[in-house]
């Protein structure tokens, strides 16, 4: 009996190690966003699939950009190959931000084909050649993100 007492700590501090680095089982992957640095780098991109951009200021100094970040790595991961996703630091690329004409962050859209140099942007499951009415401005949910990429697969 005296044997069973003194085992039994030791067993409960095996299983415990044993057990102590499980975590779920998590099928959720997340992939970061590319940097891009001039509009040529997008049109490369639409060559072959739909773009995603989100346009935001250094990731630590937008809390909705930081909000936003593992939503878009998620999706970003999930569309792998058939949705580019790409990230533009407004701070660094006045340029990109100009054409874009950003007021407020973070602000995302997508860009489904570029026709003769113009870009399609997807809105509410049409296109528009308005980047102004395919905007989605702070902080967006996953679902009308999805919704937006689905669009913009289907209408390519």
């Amino acid at each position: 009996m005296r044997n069973r007492i003194t085992i039994l700590p030791f067993l409960l501090l095996a299983v415990m190690i044993l057990f102590s680095g499980c975590t779920g089982n998590s099928t959720t992957q997340k992939s970061e966003l590319a940097t891009v640095n001039s509009i040529e780098e997008i049109d490369a991109m639409l060559e072959s699939a739909p773009v995603f951009v989100e346009l935001g200021r250094g990731r630590g100094l937008c809390p909705s950009c930081v909000e936003q970040k593992p939503i878009l790595e998620e999706l970003a991961a999930e569309y792998d190959g058939k949705v580019h996703f790409v990230y533009i630091d407004i701070d660094k690329q006045h340029q990109l931000a100009a054409k874009f004409n950003v007021y407020f962050i973070p602000d995302m859209f997508v860009i489904a084909r570029s026709d003769n140099g113009t870009y399609k942007y997807v809105q509410h499951g049409t296109l528009t050649t308005n980047s102004e009415q395919a905007k989605m401005i702070g902080f967006t949910p996953k679902g009308p993100l999805e919704i937006a990429i689905l669009d913009a697969l289907r209408l390519r």
